[in-house]
């Protein structure tokens, strides 16, 4: 199982990791989209979210090292269908006070025990700097976190089914 980074990543453009994943496309659609156990995936951070399941205008603060709060707001939910048709699909606002911008994750089933996620970042610091320089200094940062957190929710699903 390998992590590819899409081609604009690191450039600034929208901040791109995939990973398949052996487990069903529902599993790992519901492991993600858990608000309150963001924090498993995430290193040094905790949050606060409602309970599961996500609903579109549902609120996270997630914080990092107990000092950056990073607040964001659930824009879609769709789950992925039973069938294997269509992908399951997650879009999150970062709404500062730092960060800014869509998140979105893809969960695209590739039959009853594999999918591929698709995590997808658009994010930019606020302030006066331009967006477009912000996320190049974002770029490397966030594919190294999302890489992690796919890795972790990957590992977490392999124990599960053993």
């Amino acid at each position: 199982m390998q992590a590819r980074w899409a081609t604009g990543a690191g450039m600034g453009e929208d901040d791109d990791v995939r990973r398949t994943i052996h487990a069903s496309a529902d599993e790992t659609f519901t492991l993600l989209t858990d608000l309150r156990g963001h924090h498993r995936w995430i290193p040094l951070t905790t949050t606060d979210a409602p309970p599961p399941p996500a609903r579109p205008g549902d609120a996270l603060i997630a914080l990092t090292a107990g000092v950056f709060p990073d607040r964001m707001r659930v824009e879609e939910i769709r789950r992925p269908s039973d069938d294997g048709g269509a992908p399951g699909v997650l879009v999150v606002r970062k709404l500062g006070p730092v960060l800014l911008g869509p998140v979105e994750i893809t969960v695209e089933p590739l039959g009853p025990d594999a999918c591929t996620v698709d995590w997808r970042e658009d994010v930019w610091l606020r302030g006066p700097l331009p967006r477009r320089l912000t996320r190049i200094l974002l770029a490397a940062p966030l594919e190294l976190m999302t890489a992690l957190a796919l890795r972790r929710v990957e590992r977490h699903l392999a124990e599960r089914a053993h």
